[in-house]
C-alpha cells in the first residue's frame, strides 16, 4: 500500500441542500486544490456569516482488500483567519446514506464528539506529562463578539497567608513541609488546600471538588508541618498540595498575658476578627466583629482602633485567660507583600491578549505587564500566564505590595448569528455553539511543521531539511503536491534530512514550499483547564506554536464479509438467522471477492425467484441487480466505478429454491466523517484560507 492509496472521497452531493451527503463516490479531494470541499468565502459570508456541514470519506483506494490498521483522521492545519473555524464531527450513528438533514439531527445527540486543533503556548520538554494549549474549546456556530473593557479591578484572592506547594508524584496522603518563617505563637496559622476527586474509580477520569481543608490534626514541630489527609483523600500524581500559613515576617501575636497595651510599631496594625478577650466575670471568649466592636449578649462592651491598637472599655474587660483561650491579638507588622499570585478573572469569556497588570514595590516603584494572544504575561519584574478559563498566575521578581495589584481585561460576549434565508438551520446546533474539542482518553496528534519557500527548484538540486521527519512534502504555486509513489519529483533521506529534486520537477512551477512535519500520537489522561495531561511522555521536545489535534479514530479499514448464511424463507429481514435453505452457497471454495474501492457498508440478500434466477437487495440501497446462476454476480457501484462485490457463478452450484436467500454483510475500507466550517461576520486581510485534514494508519 502506498501513500497515494489513502484518499478522501467526496459524497454524492456537496453543499447545503437538505439532500446533500449520501454515499461515497470515486471523486477524491485533490490535495491543495482551492474550494474542493467548501465553497469560497464570499463578501456576503463575511458580512452576514456562514455555516457549512459536509460529509467526506477517508478511504483505502485499492482494487484489492488491503487492510489499513488503526486508521485515524485529524485537522492538521487550521485557517489563519480567527473568524473561520473548522471542526471534525464524530457520531457512531453516521451512515453512508445519511443526508444533511440527518447529520444535523445527529449533531444534537449526547454521543457526538467534536475534534479540533489548538497550539502549544509553552514549550514541551522531554519527559513532561502536560501539554499547555491556547484553547480546548472552539466555536461551532458563527458568532459576533461584543467587547467590554473592565478596568482597575482587584484580585479576588487577596489573603494574609503565604503558601508552599508540594507536587504529588503518586497518591500523596501524608505530608512533611518545612516552613522556616511560620508564625509559631498563633494557633490559626495554617490550612491546607488540595483537589479531592470524587467518583467510583478514584482515578483521573473522575470529576473532582476543590476543597479547602482546615488542618486540625497536623503537628508543628519546630518549623515542620506534618500530618495526613482524611481517610479516602489523596492528591493525584501531577497535582499539588497547598499549605497556606502566616509568616512571622508579616505578623506577630500579642498575648494579653503580657498586658492589654498592644504597643504597635509605626507600620503595624491589628488584624480584624483576631482580637480575643472576655467580659469581667464571664468565661465567654469574645472576638471583635471586624469593625472594631466586642459584643456580649447583644451589647457593645468595648471597642478597638485597628490602626492604633487602643481598646476603649465600655464595661470592665478581663484580659487574662488560659493558654487554650488564646486571649490576645494578631498584629500585622507592615503592608503585606507577595512574590506570587494566582486568581481568576470574573468571567471565563475574555480576550487573552487584553490582560494588563499593575503593581508597586515596597519602595513605591510601579511595575506593569501585559498578555499576548497565547496568554503569556510579560513586563517589568512581572511574568506569568492566563489560561483559556481565566486563571491568572503571576510571578514577581521583587516583592510587591499586595494591595497595589490591579488589572484590566476585555470581557467578550459571544452571540450566535441567526441563519440567513435558505441557510442551514443553526437552531439545531448544540446550545451555545461553543464545544469541547479535546476529550479524556482520546488520542491527540502533536505536530511541529517547518516550512521553507524556494522561488525555483531544479533537477539534481539538493536541500537539507529536518531529519527524521514523519512527513515531507513539496507543493507548487497552485498548491499541488509533488509527491509520487515512484519519487519522480523528489526523494527524501530520513537519516540526513536531505531532499533531492528529480526530473519530474519540470512539470511544476514555482515558487515551491517544502514542508517537514515531526509528529507523535499520545493519549489524553485528563483535562485541567487548558492543560492536557498525557498518559506517557513524548519522545522529542516541541516548541511554542506546535499544533495539537484531537484525533478521530476510524479503526481498521478493509473490505470484508461476515455473517454469511442461507435462509429457507426471505421475509425482508436482513438480521434473520432462521432455518437454512435447502442447499448451500459454496463461499469456501469460491469466496466473495471484494475491493476497497467498490465495497460499501451494507447488509445484503441474494433472493432466488426460481432455482436459477435471483435479485440482489441491499438494506439501504434497495434492489440493485438481477441475475442467474449461469453468470458471475457482479453488481456495480456506480458511485465508485467498481463492483460492490463479486460472487462467482461456481459458488451457486444448482442454486436455491424460490423464496430462499443467501445473506451476508460487507464492511468497507472507508468511513464517513462530518466536517464543519463556520464563518463569523467581520473583515479580514487574509486572501486565502485553508484547512488541512490528516489521514493516516498502519499497513498490515
Amino acid at each position: 500500500m502506498l501513500r497515494s492509496h489513502l484518499k478522501i472521497f467526496k459524497p454524492q452531493r456537496l453543499g447545503s441542500a437538505p439532500n446533500a451527503g449520501g454515499h461515497r463516490t470515486n471523486n477524491a479531494v485533490v490535495s491543495g486544490k482551492l474550494n474542493d470541499v467548501f465553497s469560497s468565502i464570499s463578501d456576503v459570508d463575511h458580512a452576514r456569516s456562514a455555516f457549512d456541514l459536509v460529509k467526506l470519506y477517508p478511504a483505502v483506494a485499492t482494487d484489492d482488500a488491503t487492510k489499513l490498521s488503526k486508521a485515524h483522521v485529524f485537522i492538521a492545519d487550521q485557517p489563519e483567519d480567527p473568524l473561520v473555524h473548522t471542526l471534525l464531527v464524530e457520531s457512531p450513528n453516521l451512515r453512508d446514506d445519511s443526508l444533511l438533514e440527518d447529520m444535523l439531527e445527529l449533531m444534537t445527540a449526547s454521543t457526538i464528539k467534536y475534534h479540533g486543533l489548538s497550539h502549544l503556548v509553552a514549550p514541551y520538554e522531554q519527559g513532561e506529562l502536560t501539554l499547555k494549549l491556547k484553547e480546548v474549546h472552539r466555536s461551532l456556530a458563527p458568532t459576533v463578539k461584543r467587547v467590554e473593557t473592565k478596568q482597575g479591578l482587584r484580585p479576588a484572592t487577596e489573603t494574609i497567608y503565604k503558601y508552599k506547594k508540594v507536587e504529588s508524584f503518586g497518591n500523596l496522603r501524608e505530608y512533611n513541609i518545612d516552613v522556616p518563617d511560620i508564625l509559631q505563637s498563633y494557633n490559626a496559622n495554617r490550612f491546607l488546600q488540595y483537589r479531592f476527586y470524587r467518583g467510583n474509580n478514584n482515578g483521573p477520569g473522575d470529576y473532582y471538588d476543590k476543597i479547602t481543608y482546615t488542618v486540625n490534626n497536623s503537628t508543628l514541630s519546630g518549623t515542620t508541618v506534618s500530618g495526613s489527609l482524611p481517610p479516602g483523600h489523596f492528591v493525584f500524581e501531577g497535582d499539588f498540595l497547598w499549605l497556606y500559613y502566616l509568616s512571622n515576617q508579616d505578623f506577630r501575636f500579642h498575648s494579653f498575658s503580657d498586658g492589654p497595651d498592644l504597643n504597635l510599631g509605626s507600620t503595624e496594625t491589628v488584624v480584624p476578627k483576631t482580637v480575643r478577650l472576655k467580659k469581667q466575670g464571664s468565661s465567654q471568649v469574645i472576638t471583635d466583629d471586624g469593625i472594631g466592636r466586642f459584643i456580649h449578649s447583644g451589647y457593645v462592651i468595648a471597642r478597638i482602633d485597628y490602626d492604633t491598637g487602643v481598646i476603649t472599655e465600655i464595661e470592665p474587660i478581663d484580659y487574662q485567660g488560659t493558654v487554650s483561650e488564646e486571649l490576645g491579638a494578631l498584629i500585622q507588622r507592615k503592608p503585606l507583600t507577595l512574590s506570587e499570585l494566582q486568581f481568576s478573572l470574573p468571567s471565563s469569556k475574555f480576550s487573552r491578549s487584553s490582560i494588563y497588570i499593575r503593581a508597586k514595590s515596597e519602595a513605591g516603584v510601579e511595575f506593569s505587564a501585559s498578555s499576548d494572544d497565547n496568554g503569556n504575561i510579560t513586563g517589568t519584574n512581572i511574568s506569568g500566564s492566563v489560561n483559556s478559563t481565566g486563571v491568572v498566575e503571576l510571578q514577581f521578581t521583587v516583592d510587591v505590595l499586595q494591595d497595589s495589584i490591579s488589572y484590566d481585561y476585555d470581557e467578550v460576549t459571544e452571540i450566535n448569528v441567526p441563519s440567513p434565508p435558505g441557510g442551514i438551520d443553526r437552531s439545531k446546533l448544540p446550545e451555545g455553539g461553543y464545544v469541547p474539542i479535546f476529550h479524556e482518553f482520546n488520542l491527540v496528534c502533536v505536530q511541529e511543521r517547518n516550512r521553507t519557500q524556494h522561488p525555483t527548484l531544479s533537477n539534481g538540486q539538493e536541500l537539507t531539511v529536518t531529519a527524521n521527519a514523519n512527513w515531507v512534502d513539496i507543493v507548487d504555486n497552485d498548491g499541488l503536491s509533488l509527491y509520487s509513489a515512484n519519487h519522480d519529483n523528489y526523494s527524501y533521506d530520513e537519516d540526513t534530512g536531505k531532499v533531492t529534486i528529480k526530473p519530474g520537477i519540470a512539470n511544476f512551477s514555482g515558487p515551491f514550499i517544502i514542508t517537514t512535519v515531526l509528529s507523535e500520537l499520545v493519549l489524553v489522561d485528563a483535562i485541567d483547564g487548558d492543560t492536557l495531561k498525557i498518559l506517557s511522555p513524548l519522545k522529542r521536545p516541541y516548541n511554542v506554536g506546535a499544533t495539537v489535534s484531537s484525533t478521530y479514530v476510524l479503526g481498521d479499514l478493509q473490505a470484508l464479509t461476515k455473517d454469511e448464511r442461507t435462509l429457507s424463507a426471505w421475509q425482508n429481514n436482513f438480521g434473520d438467522f432462521g432455518s437454512p435453505a435447502s442447499s448451500a452457497i459454496n463461499t469456501t471454495q469460491y469466496p466473495i471477492e471484494l475491493s476497497n474501492l467498490g465495497t460499501i457498508a451494507q447488509r445484503w440478500a441474494i433472493v432466488f425467484t426460481s432455482t436459477t434466477a435471483f435479485y440482489v437487495v441491499g438494506e439501504h440501497v434497495g434492489t440493485i441487480y438481477n441475475g442467474d446462476i449461469t453468470s458471475d454476480c457482479t453488481p456495480i457501484n456506480a458511485n465508485a466505478g467498481s463492483p460492490f462485490f463479486v460472487l462467482r457463478k461456481e459458488a451457486f452450484g444448482a442454486g436455491l429454491n424460490p423464496g430462499e436467500a443467501f445473506l451476508f454483510e460487507t464492511t468497507t475500507a472507508s468511513k464517513p466523517v462530518m466536517l464543519t466550517r463556520s464563518v463569523s461576520p467581520g473583515h479580514t486581510e487574509i486572501k486565502y484560507d485553508k484547512s488541512t485534514l490528516g489521514f493516516r494508519g498502519s499497513k498490515d
